[in-house]
């Protein structure tokens, strides 16, 4: 039981995916699709995991980030981790505009006055300023918290309810097609064009977070010091050395990885089963979808249901939930960024931390909102509109990527003893292939040719890039891969 208090790293992924993974959009699915949908929470959450451990493992043995390995695919030098940084990039204010609007159409229900726009650009600049203030020992606990509370809370809420256990049970193991029930295409008319697989891909992105949510999962591990996360790149001879010794702290440290992302990828399905039950018991018997400006306002009834005074719990744990993702999104996203800078050779090791963290989050946040206003003058398009393609990207196909990238580092750079077991690694191929199929059907399904058009395009622009840009992307005469540690 003493390996559960190394539960940190994950509690910060889990709490992340609350808002709108959770709370919007199992709930959503659990009205529209009832208990038929809980199998693809399930199947999602531990395929995100495989991925996600197989990852941190590598990292915990040795020392390299992803996009440190991932520069060493054939081609040109660096094509693929600017492929994936770029997605995150440019997705990053995408999402933030999301759970910044979500959060200020939550406040105008709050406080009955003001309208989203407004609120949405006051909660972004209030996490800007705390984010500039707090740690990472702090974000930490903050997000633990929050996890620890909606979890008690919600779990109260499903068993008052008594859903039918069996059609839960089943639900879960049972894998069955889904489809709109007629009463929801007649009362959201957008969803004759918006079919149930590119439906389904948005749960699925949100659901256990993003390709880009695990970038920075890896690169908290320099913070917790596990392994040999926090010292540099290990050498040929050091790998060899932590082969050879069987009890040797690396190899011990990767209970510690698997105690977090069990831990949290549980956490992720119970808040997803859960959401979704409430969804089926208490929104679909009233035909209440969540949509619009009104993605948060149907689940109040979920604590309502128990007494009445339980309403100003709820709007304080809405808020407080997307407030926690705007604070700590942020600071996982400036990780992303600077572990990728941090592997160009002219920068590496020499950047300006403090700056590269103040870029990053000022041009998060103020993108966010940029597109937040932007929506205000084209005020047909729904927020849930905003986020489709950013989520089918960002957390299924380059998902996909993810885990075929993580298969080939493994082989690529560990010894023999080192590597993941047969049963891991065809595992997490299986992941790899099955995300990237499910994205490009995702793809074709939101915008058939022109969508594959689109991703061919943004492949041969990085690959071009990455070949013009080698005077970055190369190492400098001396620059070695077994680098000295990076302090975050």
């Amino acid at each position: 039981l003493q390996w559960f208090k190394f539960f940190g790293p994950g509690a910060i992924v889990a709490s992340v995916t609350i808002g709108s993974g959770e709370l919007i959009f199992s709930s959503r699915g659990g009205s529209l699709f009832g208990y038929k949908i809980l199998w693809v929470f399930l199947l999602i959450a531990f395929l995100k995991w495989v991925f996600a451990y197989c990852s941190m493992r590598h990292m915990i043995l040795s020392g390299a980030h992803p996009f440190e390995r991932w520069s060493l695919l054939s081609g040109p030098r660096g094509w693929f981790p600017l492929f994936m940084f770029a997605i995150a990039v440019l997705c990053y204010p995408i999402w933030f505009s999301f759970l910044a609007g979500i959060l200020g159409t939550a406040c105008t229900w709050i406080f009955g006055l003001g309208t989203h726009y407004v609120w949405a650009t006051i909660w972004l600049l209030v996490a800007t300023i705390l984010l500039l203030l707090g740690t990472y020992d702090f974000l930490e606990k903050t997000q633990m918290l929050v996890l620890g509370l909606m979890v008690g809370c919600i779990s109260i809420a499903v068993f008052y309810v008594r859903p039918d256990w069996v059609e839960v049970f089943r639900g879960l193991v049972v894998p069955q097609s889904l489809s709109y029930p007629d009463w929801a295409v007649l009362k959201l008319p957008q969803l004759k064009g918006r079919s149930e697989w590119v439906e389904i891909m948005v749960y699925a992105s949100a659901i256990g977070g993003s390709s880009f949510d695990y970038l920075a999962y890896v690169s908290f591990l320099r913070d917790k010091k596990w392994g040999m996360s926090h010292a540099g790149v290990a050498s040929k001879q050091q790998l060899e050395t932590i082969e050879e010794q069987h009890d040797h702290p690396a190899r011990v440290w990767i209970k510690a990885a698997k105690v977090d992302t069990v831990v949290s990828f549980g956490m992720i399905i119970i808040l997803s089963v859960m959401f979704s039950v409430l969804g089926t018991v208490i929104l679909r018997p009233e035909r209440l979808v969540p949509d619009g400006l009104n993605l948060l306002n149907y689940q109040a009834s979920f604590l309502v249901t128990l007494t009445p005074w339980l309403l100003p719990l709820y709007k304080l744990a809405v808020f407080f939930a997307f407030f926690g993702s705007l604070y700590a999104g942020a600071e996982m996203a400036f990780r992303v960024i600077f572990e990728y800078l941090n592997t160009l050779g002219r920068w590496r090791g020499k950047l300006p931390m403090a700056k590269v963290r103040l870029v990053s989050i000022g041009y998060i946040m103020l993108g966010a909102i940029g597109i937040i206003w932007w929506s205000r003058a084209n005020p047909d398009i729904q927020l849930i509109d905003i986020v489709t393609p950013a989520a089918i990207y960002t957390g299924v196909l380059s998902c996909g990527f993810y885990g075929l990238a993580t298969a080939w580092t493994d082989r690529r750079f560990l010894p023999a003893g080192l590597r993941m077991g047969g049963t891991l690694n065809a595992m997490n191929i299986v992941v790899g292939l099955a995300f990237t199929a499910m994205g490009l059907k995702a793809l074709w399904d939101y915008d058939q040719v022109q969508a594959f058009v689109m991703l061919g395009a943004f492949f041969g622009i990085c690959i071009v890039l990455a070949w013009r840009l080698n005077f970055f992307l190369h190492r400098t005469p001396g620059d070695s891969l077994e680098s000295p540690p990076n302090k975050i």
